[in-house]
This record gives structure tokens, sequence and C-alpha cells, in this order.
């Protein structure tokens, strides 16, 4: 099982964010109150994922190969 490089604390996943842009329709009913619709959700192209350790929840990793990789235990080379 790896460890986490920055709590050294032995991990078995990682939490993945994935940033999603949501799209509401808000309307206010007769007594003023605001009431929201789902509408759609999708993924904004310039913002990718983050892997944190569930431990200390540092960012590892916002590369997913690169966070397949540790979880497996094999080590990058460097430049990769």
């Amino acid at each position: 099982m790896p460890r986490c490089p920055k709590c050294g604390k032995e991990i078995d996943h990682l939490k993945d964010f994935s940033p999603v842009w949501q799209e509401y329709k808000m309307t206010i009913d007769e007594n003023g109150n605001a009431h929201y619709e789902f509408v759609d959700n999708s993924t904004p192209m310039d913002t990718g994922d983050e892997y944190e350790c569930p431990e200390c929840e540092e960012v590892l990793f916002r590369d997913e190969e690169e966070a397949v990789r540790f979880l497996r235990g094999e080590t990058l080379a460097k430049g990769e």
C-alpha cells in the first residue's frame, strides 16, 4: 500500500475532486422565497481534477495517470 508523500500515512485511495459547472433556473414564489431547478452540468475545459490524500487532504496529483500509478505502487521516472 502506498504512503502519502506529505503525511507519511498508508493510504488505499485518493479523494478525486472534479470541478463541475452546474446550471440552475432560479425563480421566486408568491411568498418571495427563492427556488432552484437543476438544468444541466458540464465540466469546464480549463480546470482539471485534483487528487488529494484522504488523511491530510493535501493535493498530491493533478494528473490522473500519475494518481493511478501512485496507487498501483509504481514510481514515475523524472520527466514523465
